[in-house]
């Protein structure tokens, strides 16, 4: 719609001018479209099948390949037991963060995952993925989020053996009398590839 109060006809070079400099707006418009821009790639809440180049979780999804759930820090020897049974497993670790809280870690990825590495059901996503910003990843901070991360079970016995030497000596009395107590009940009776773990723990443990 053309102004009514315009002096400038349309077309006129006057008036080209005026479209252009209404087009490229002022110094500080141009400034607060730059920063929204910015803002948007920061605050992203749209569900797309690509996320943009310049966006830091493009073709990433490394938070969406895993869970991790907290668990009580180990004082017992039931507590070492049960991390020693933990990291017998797969894709299953146990780490420690940097504020000395212990979690329990399950490497498998979600289902909503795709192969655009975006999340099929962003808006019905779970609260913890939408609360989890990617300011705070590990991509982002260029650190772990952990100080201390297991991935065997001799990678925690190493560690409690360096950290916990009083509660080491007292485990490793605890796992040669469990495994004492197996062999006295029936070791004939086990099969060999079982005698033979058995037989290799004791001597691990020795």
């Amino acid at each position: 719609m053309q102004d009514r109060n315009s002096n400038s006809e349309p077309g006129s070079d006057a008036s080209l001018q005026q479209r252009s400099k209404l087009e490229a707006g002022t110094p500080e418009s141009r400034a607060n479209g730059a920063a929204a821009k910015s803002s948007e790639q920061d605050s992203l809440e749209l569900p797309l099948l690509v996320l943009p180049g310049t966006h830091p979780c493009q073709s990433c999804g490394a938070c969406c390949r895993y869970i991790a759930t907290e668990i009580d820090a180990p004082t017992s020897m039931q507590d070492y037991e049960h991390i020693f049974w933990y990291l017998t497993h797969r894709d299953v670790g146990v780490y420690i963060d940097w504020e000395g809280d212990w979690f329990l870690e399950f490497n498998t990825v979600c289902e909503y995952l795709t192969e655009a590495a975006t999340c099929g059901i962003y808006l019905d996503r779970p609260r913890i993925c939408s609360d989890f910003s990617w300011n705070e990843c590990e991509k982002t901070t260029q650190e772990p989020a952990y100080s201390k991360h297991f991935a065997r079970p001799d990678e925690f016995v190493a560690w409690l053996e360096e950290k916990r030497p009083k509660a080491f000596a007292k485990y490793q009395k605890f796992r040669r009398k469990l495994i004492e107590k197996r062999a006295a009940a029936s070791p004939k009776s086990l099969p060999t590839g079982a005698a033979a773990r058995t037989e290799a723990g004791g001597a691990a443990d020795a």
